[in-house]
C-alpha cells in the first residue's frame, strides 16, 4: 500500500469507529452506565441491599412500600438517574427483542 491508500484506509477506519461509538445502542449503553455511576455516587448501595432484603422477607406489601419510599424520599439527582437508567434499560431490552439474534451486537 502506498501512503495515499494508507491515509484513505485510516480515514475509513476512523469514520467506522466514530459511527459505532455514536450508534443509538452505544448511546443508550452510555446513558445506562452513567446512571448507574450516578446512583452509586449518591446512594449507599450496601444499605439499600440490606434494607431490600429485610423488606423482602416481610412480604410483597412491605417490599412495595420500601421501593416507593426509597424512590420518593431520595434527592432529585438520584431520581433523575433512576429515570434515565430505566428508560435506557427498557429501550435496550426492546431493541434486543425486536432485532433478530443474528444481528445482535454490543455496540
Amino acid at each position: 500500500m502506498n501512503k495515499l491508500e494508507k491515509q484513505v484506509m485510516a480515514g475509513v477506519a476512523a469514520i467506522y469507529v466514530a459511527r459505532r461509538l455514536t450508534s443509538p445502542g452505544a448511546v443508550k449503553t452510555y446513558a445506562l452506565l452513567l446512571s448507574l455511576v450516578g446512583i452509586a455516587a449518591f446512594v449507599s448501595l450496601p444499605h439499600v441491599a440490606a434494607n431490600f432484603i429485610h423488606a423482602e422477607s416481610s412480604g410483597v406489601p412491605a417490599l412495595v412500600a420500601f421501593l416507593l419510599s426509597a424512590v420518593t424520599k431520595t434527592n432529585f439527582v438520584v431520581q433523575a438517574a433512576l429515570v434515565v437508567g430505566t428508560v435506557a434499560l427498557l429501550s435496550l431490552a426492546r431493541d434486543m427483542v425486536r432485532s433478530p439474534v443474528s444481528q445482535r451486537s454490543f455496540a
